[in-house]
């Protein structure tokens, strides 16, 4: 009759060797794979990081801002100030301008709508031809409708061939409006209390 203790025992040891030979061999196959591993988790820290930077910054920007700001800002930070502005106006944001842009700076998108949106950093009024730009960018970007911001005003002729195609035209005050109403939303945000405590 075999004995079973020492089956048992030698089946055990057998078994334990196998285990120790997959995992010495599992950790050697793996071992490579650390620095690249390791790479790409520092990579993407500093990815998340850098986002965070940047979207602090155009936070931090946006939240400072005032007209005398906007003024003394060059197109491309005017364009920026106006992506975070339509963030917290609830549109996805993309950001189109360059030498070739086809007369657009921002594409502004929501579940319905698909705006192209022209930006003038100017001091003087903004004529016809950021209107006329506009109209081909709503074609070239298959917009639902055009947009065009400024930080000073429009001309009269500007004005008049945007009503008749359907361009909207932010000057100088309804910037300031839409920066008000989105500064009293945070202040509302800040003074409501985290529940409403229900009466007796």
């Amino acid at each position: 009759m075999p004995d079973i203790q020492g089956v048992l025992g030698a089946l055990q040891q057998r078994t334990a060797e196998w285990a120790s030979r997959t995992v010495t061999a599992g950790w050697n196959a793996f071992i490579p794979f650390v620095p690249s591993l390791a790479a790409t988790a520092v990579l993407l820290v500093l990815i998340a990081v850098a986002g965070i930077v940047v979207r602090m910054r155009r936070d931090r920007m946006f939240h400072g801002a005032t007209l005398s700001s906007i003024d003394a800002m060059d197109g491309t930070q005017f364009e920026e100030f106006l992506a975070v502005l339509f963030v917290h106006l609830g549109y996805c944001i993309q950001h189109v301008g360059m030498s070739h842009d086809f007369g657009a700076d921002l594409v502004l998108t929501s579940p319905r709508k698909r705006i192209v949106v022209q930006a003038k950093r100017y001091s003087g009024n903004v004529g016809i031809s950021a209107v006329q730009e506009v109209l081909g960018a709503v074609q070239y970007y298959r917009g639902t409708r055009g947009m065009v911001v400024v930080s000073s005003g429009f001309t009269e002729s500007a004005r008049e061939l945007a009503a008749r195609s359907g361009v909207e035209l932010w000057d100088r005050q309804r910037l300031a409006a839409a920066m008000a109403r989105i500064m009293a939303r945070g202040r509302d945000v800040e003074r409501k209390p985290a529940y409403n405590k229900r009466e007796e």
